[in-house]
């Protein structure tokens, strides 16, 4: 009971203390993107030729992709960062247009 309860205050720590967490878009994009960077971030491509990487879900997706998802989501950041939530979904349409495409 009290291993449930510290990995819920934990679960609970991590996603307040995330960036995305007082960058500046609203609650529901903000869900939206933790939803997309716990997908993006477990991508590790070793190599930019990589033929195959894997999500933690088990999705498959090219080392040339995983870069691209990467760079978009940290286009997203900056743009909640400023402020400009329009751009921010709009890079995140992108994101998860691959990642719908992969499930």
């Amino acid at each position: 009971m009290a291993a449930t309860f510290f990995s819920i205050v934990g679960s609970i720590y991590m996603l307040a203390s995330s960036p995305m967490a007082n960058a500046g878009c609203s609650h529901g994009l903000t869900e939206q993107i933790v939803g997309a960077e716990r997908i993006v971030d477990s991508l590790r491509p070793d190599k930019a030729g990589q033929m195959r990487v894997f999500a933690l879900d088990g999705s498959e997706y090219s080392a040339g992709q995983a870069n691209w998802m990467q760079g978009q989501m940290r286009v997203v950041l900056r743009a909640c960062t400023r402020g400009d939530e329009a751009s921010a979904a709009a890079a995140l349409r992108g994101v998860q247009g691959v990642l719908n495409a992969h499930h």
